[in-house]
C-alpha cells in the first residue's frame, strides 16, 4: 500500500483513484562526475579516452538506467547529487504530472535545483503508459550522461495487452549522440563573443556503446583510444532467437542531430508513439528526432548471423553513423563494420520522406483519450497560437540567441510557478488571466512582424531580439488551445530541423506541410479524426506544424529538444490557471530554502484540488538556479 504524509481528504481521494494493486516503486540515483582518463570501456563508451567529464547513475553508461513502473504506481526518485559544482534536476519527458504540477523537473521553472552535495526526493503517481524518458534539466547534463528510459505499463489497458500478444520479448534502444568535449565546455561557447559552435558530435552511442571511427584504424598510441578498442567490444547486441518477434522501444536522447535508423534485412512495424498505440505502419527505416519515442515490431526471420543495425543523420550535412548489433541466439561471430551488409537510409536534406513518415502516424483509438474533445471543439472556439522561432543577436548580452516571436527565453531566480502563484493570490490582484506577473515577459500569441519565412529575417525585421527574460503565454484550463509552429531560416541562411516538447501534456498533431502557413485554407487540411497523439513534434525545415492541447494548471515549459536550441533561448512557459494551484511546497518559495518538508506539506498545503505532496527532499549547502 502506498505510504504519504496528507491530510485524510486527500488520502481518501488518492485511494479513490489507485487500483488495489498499486505499489510504491522506489529508486535511488546516486549521482557522481566521472573523469574518462583511465583505458576502460565503463568511461570510455566509444573508445576514446579524451578527459571528459561524465555525469554517470549509479555509475552507468548514459541510456542503461531504467525507471520501471505501472499506470497507477507511485514512483519515489531520491536523487542524491555527488557532484561538487552541479546543479541538478530530473524532468520524467513523457509522464504528464497530472494534478502533480510542482514536480516536473525543470530548474528556475517548477523547482529549484539540488544544489551540489545533497539530495532531493521526486515522489509522483504514475498516469501515462508508454516508452518515456528521464533526464538531467540544467544546461547541458542530460548529454553528459545523465539520461535513460522510463517503461510505463497499464495490465488494465486492453488495448496494451492486445499489444503484448503481438510480441515475445522486448528490448529498449537508447540513441544519443555524444560529444568529446564536456557540456560546459560547449556551453561556455554558445555564450561568448564571438561566438563557438558546437559542431558535429565525435560520435554515437546506443545503450550507451559505440565507435570513435578514428581509433578503429589508428595504430597504436597514435590516439589515446583505448587498449580493447573493437566493434565487438564496444558495439553493444540486442540478442534475439529466430522466429520471434521482438519489441524494441526506441527512445531518441539526442543532443542535437535528427537521425533514421535501420536494421539490415529486417522490416520495423510501429505501433506505439510516445505512449499512443497506432494504427500498425511498416517501414524500412524510421526518422527519430530528439525526445522521441517510438515502439516497433521486428521479427527475426533472417538466417541466424550478425545484423548490424545503424542510424545516419537528418537534417544535418554531415555527423557521425551509430551502430547496434541485432544477434541471432548461436552466433559468435565478431562484428565487423567494414565488411557489414548495412542499411540504406534517406538523403540528410530529404525532408518529404520525413514528412511522408509523420502523416502515416495515426492513434489507434482517438475516442479513449480524455481530451479527444479538442479535436471536434468548434473552430470559433479554439485559441490559434502562431509561432516562429527565429534566430537573433542580443544586443544587451552581445550573444546570438533564439526567440519565439522575438522573445528570447532566459530563466534565472525563484521558479516561475511559485512567482505565478503568489501573484495571482495577492491582495488586490487582477483575476487571471490579467494577473500581472513580475519579472517575466508576455509572449504575443501571434509574431510581432510577419515576413517571407524562406528569406533572410534580417531583410525583414533586423537582426535583434525585442526582449529577453521568463518568457510566457497565460492560458486558462478550459480553453483549447491550437499552437502552429512556422519554422524560419537562421541567421546564416540554413533551415533547420528543430524538435519540440511541451511538458505536462500529449497533443494531437492535426496538420504540418512545407512553406508559410496559411491561417484561411491550411486548417481545412486537418486531420481532425485519427492523428498522432503525442508530446514531441518535428519541425521541418522550411516547414510548419499545428497541434491541438487542452492545458492542465501549472507552468509548463515549452521547448526545443536540441540543447543547444534550448540553452540559446528557444523557448517559453504556459502559464495554465496559476489561481487553481494548491500552495507550493515552502521551500520553493525561494532557491535561497531549498529544503521540502514532508511536515509542512502535510499540514494542508495540497488541499486544493486534491493534489499530493509531489516533491520532498533534503538540501543543504545554498541553491543555484542555472538557465535550462
Amino acid at each position: 500500500m502506498i505510504k504519504t504524509m496528507l491530510a485524510l481528504p486527500a488520502i481518501l481521494l488518492l485511494l479513490s483513484l489507485i487500483s488495489a494493486d498499486a505499489e510504491l516503486v522506489e529508486y535511488k540515483f546516486e549521482v557522481y562526475p566521472r573523469r574518462a582518463t583511465e583505458k576502460d570501456s565503463q568511461l570510455s563508451p566509444d573508445c576514446a579516452v579524451n578527459n571528459k567529464v561524465l555525469l554517470l547513475v549509479n555509475d552507468q553508461l548514459p541510456g542503461v538506467m531504467p525507471i520501471r513502473a505501472k499506470v497507477g504506481d507511485t514512483v519515489r526518485l531520491t536523487v542524491q547529487n555527488n557532484s561538487p559544482t552541479d546543479v541538478l534536476t530530473v524532468h520524467m519527458h513523457g509522464l504528464t504530472m497530472k494534478g502533480q504540477p510542482y514536480i516536473d523537473g525543470v530548474s528556475s521553472v517548477t523547482q529549484c535545483g539540488s544544489p551540489p552535495l545533497s539530495s532531493q526526493a521526486y515522489e509522483f503517481e504514475v498516469f501515462d503508459v508508454g516508452t518515456h524518458y528521464w533526464h538531467g534539466h540544467v544546461s547541458f547534463e542530460r548529454s553528459d550522461g545523465m539520461q535513460g528510459p522510463i517503461i510505463i505499463t497499464d495490465p488494465e489497458s486492453e488495448e496494451e495487452m492486445q499489444l503484448e500478444e503481438m510480441y515475445d520479448d522486448e528490448a529498449v534502444v537508447f540513441l544519443q549522440d555524444w560529444y568529446h568535449a564536456g557540456g560546459q565546455m560547449r556551453r561556455t561557447g554558445l555564450d561568448t563573443n564571438p561566438f563557438i559552435w558546437i559542431g558535429d558530435a565525435q560520435s554515437f552511442l546506443i545503450n550507451g556503446g559505440g565507435i570513435y571511427s578514428p581509433c578503429l584504424d589508428a595504430e597504436e598510441g597514435s590516439l589515446n583510444c583505448a587498449s580493447d578498442c573493437s566493434a565487438s567490444n564496444y558495439i553493444k547486441d540486442i540478442l534475439v532467437e529466430e522466429g520471434k518477434t521482438y519489441r524494441l522501444r526506441l527512445i531518441s536522447g539526442a543532443e542535437l542531430i535528427g537521425f533514421n535508423f535501420a536494421i539490415p534485412g529486417h522490416k520495423m512495424t510501429i505501433v506505439e508513439v510516445e505512449g499512443t498505440i497506432v494504427e500498425p505502419v511498416v517501414v524500412d527505416n524510421l526518422d527519430i528526432v530528439p525526445g522521441a519515442r517510438f515502439s516497433v515490431l521486428v521479427k527475426a526471420d533472417q538466417a541466424p548471423g550478425n545484423y548490424l543495425a545503424t542510424t545516419k543523420v537528418r537534417y544535418r550535412s554531415s555527423g557521425p553513423m551509430g551502430y547496434i548489433n541485432l544477434r541471432y541466439s548461436g552466433v559468435t561471430d565478431e562484428i565487423n563494420i567494414e565488411n557489414a551488409t548495412l542499411s540504406d537510409h534517406p538523403a540528410w536534406d530529404d525532408a518529404q520522406a520525413g514528412l511522408n513518415q509523420q502523416e502515416k502516424l495515426l492513434t489507434k483509438s482517438p475516442s479513449s483519450f480524455d481530451d479527444a474533445d479538442v479535436l471536434t471543439a468548434n473552430p470559433d472556439s479554439i485559441r490559434r497560437l502562431i509561432i516562429v522561432g527565429t534566430q537573433a543577436n542580443d544586443e544587451v548580452l552581445g550573444m546570438l540567441r533564439w526567440a519565439f516571436n522575438n522573445v528570447t527565453m532566459h530563466l534565472s531566480g525563484e521558479p516561475l510557478i511559485t512567482t505565478a502563484y503568489e501573484a495571482v493570490n495577492a491582495e488586490g490582484a487582477k483575476q487571471w488571466p490579467n494577473t500581472e506577473i513580475p519579472s517575466t515577459v508576455v509572449v504575443p500569441d501571434k509574431p510581432p512582424t510577419t515576413f517571407d519565412y524562406h528569406k533572410l529575417v534580417q531583410g525583414s525585421v533586423g537582426t535583434f531580439n525585442g526582449e529577453r527574460g521568463r518568457s510566457y503565454i497565460a492560458l486558462e484550463d478550459t480553453e483549447f488551445v491550437e499552437v502552429v509552429f512556422q519554422n524560419a531560416l537562421a541567421l546564416n541562411g540554413v533551415a533547420e530541423m528543430h524538435s519540440h516538447h511541451l511538458h505536462g501534456h500529449s497533443f494531437w498533431v492535426v496538420g504540418q506541410g512545407f512553406g508559410t502557413f496559411d491561417e484561411a485554407t491550411d486548417p481545412e487540411t486537418y486531420n481532425l479524426v485519427n492523428p498522432v497523439r503525442r508530446d514531441t513534434v518535428t519541425l521541418l525545415p522550411k516547414g510548419w506544424v499545428a497541434f491541438r492541447f487542452r492545458p492542465q494548471p501549472g507552468v509548463w515549459a515549452f521547448h526545443c529538444s536540441q540543447n543547444a536550441h534550448l540553452v540559446m533561448g528557444m523557448g517559453l512557459n504556459f502559464i495554465v490557471s496559476p489561481d487553481k494551484l494548491g500552495a507550493p511546497p515552502p521551500a520553493s518559495t525561494s532557491c535561497l530554502h531549498n529544503g521540502f518538508n514532508p511536515e509542512a506539506l502535510s499540514a494542508g498545503a495540497w488541499s486544493n484540488l486534491g493534489w499530493r505532496p509531489l516533491l520532498l527532499g533534503v538540501a543543504f549547502g545554498v541553491s543555484m538556479s542555472l538557465f535550462v
